[in-house]
């Protein structure tokens, strides 16, 4: 990444694995709007939540009440408008690993996360399979009613504005750096902070990564002089949540549109709002899957998207959770080459370690 010139340059990179590119680090991101409550990540072997918001000028293309239909990204990004990405301290989009309600890197509104879990599952049997004796215990947890979290760091998109950790250099051809998210998601702030028990407001979002910061070179290339974090990696993963998405009523750009979706980590620690496509493996098809996700203003249905090389998606969808928060779960099941997203009952419990028929129950139609 050539700050002076906003050019970048890139090697040709070869995926592996069943479910690559997904079992690549990943971070979550969240949209306005949401109501959090708790939120973890188990990992089963390894651990592995990205997300990441399309480049501007991109088309989106999604399969909606069985009818294909696309459309060109006009969104740059928190704070920007469609013609300047430049990140500017205005509202975020949120953007929740495990337990956001409207955050997701794809719409912009509400979202109030609960809670959030990712875990790991660790093997008795070493054959990397979901049931037997293996447990699953808990690696980042995030309980907004306590104000608690441990293993998470909740970042966005406002690097190097008002003197804050991160950077601008690239201009609009990179975007802003990541940075430490203010509690309410909003701004940027001089270190890592908990997300507030509050709603994700409309246009606002919030990226959710580990604890684990890139040093020595250990997340790959990062963006020079940005905030940067390891995403949760592995073939075998679980992120457990509760969050909702409640309404707001609001029109225009951006609004009443909340999303939760797991990302690339590369995107965000290098561009994701730049307006250089050559700066980002989005395009290349690194790997997005949108969890939840309200695609157009005050819709009420939740769609599931890949966005891979190549992508994929259906007419069916999740009703919005809009007056009350629900549970679910994301597997990632790297022996049975598949994914998984359940809506839990409200009973279930994110204890720190969970056993594999509890998981195995979980994903059973």
């Amino acid at each position: 990444m050539d700050a002076k010139t906003g050019q970048c340059t890139s090697e040709k990179y070869t995926y592996s694995g069943s479910l690559a590119p997904m079992n690549e680090e990943r971070s979550s991101p969240a949209k306005a709007h949401s109501h959090r409550h708790n939120h973890r990540h188990l990992h089963h072997a390894k651990r592995k939540n990205a997300l990441a918001e399309r480049a501007v000028g991109d088309e989106v293309i999604a399969t909606i009440d069985g009818q294909v239909v696309s459309w060109i990204n006009q969104y740059a990004g928190p704070g920007a408008s469609p013609s300047n990405v430049a990140a500017q301290p205005a509202s975020v989009q949120t953007t929740l690993a495990t337990s956001i309600g409207s955050p997701a890197q794809t719409s912009t509104a509400p979202v109030h996360a609960s809670s959030a879990v990712v875990g790991s599952k660790q093997l008795s049997d070493g054959d990397g399979s979901t049931g037997g004796s293996d447990s699953w215990l808990r690696q980042a947890y995030y309980n907004a009613e306590a104000g608690t979290s441990d293993g998470f760091t909740f970042l966005n998109h406002f690097g190097g504005t008002q003197g804050m950790p991160g950077t601008t250099d690239g201009g609009p051809a990179f975007g802003a750096s990541l940075s430490y998210a203010s509690s309410d998601g909003k701004s940027a702030a001089a270190s890592a902070q908990v997300l507030a028990n509050e709603m994700i407001e409309d246009d606002v979002e919030v990226i959710v990564m580990s604890n684990k910061t890139c040093d020595g070179g250990s997340c790959g290339y990062t963006r020079p002089g940005g905030v940067a974090y390891h995403g949760f990696d592995g073939d075998h993963k679980l992120f457990l949540m509760e969050f909702s998405m409640p309404a707001t009523g609001k029109s225009g750009f951006n609004a009443d549109m909340p999303g939760i979706w797991l990302l690339n980590a590369q995107i965000p620690l290098t561009s994701q709002y730049g307006t250089n496509p050559q700066c980002s493996c989005w395009t290349s098809g690194c790997g997005e899957f949108d969890l939840f996700e309200i695609l157009d203003t005050g819709n009420f249905r939740c769609k599931s998207t890949l966005h891979m090389a190549p992508a994929g998606g259906s007419s069916d969808y999740f009703q919005r959770p809009e007056k009350n928060s629900i549970k679910a779960a994301v597997l990632f099941s790297g022996s049975q080459e598949s994914a998984h997203i359940q809506v839990l009952d409200d009973s279930q419990n994110f204890d720190e370690s969970l056993a594999a028929e509890v998981i195995d129950a979980m994903t059973i139609d």
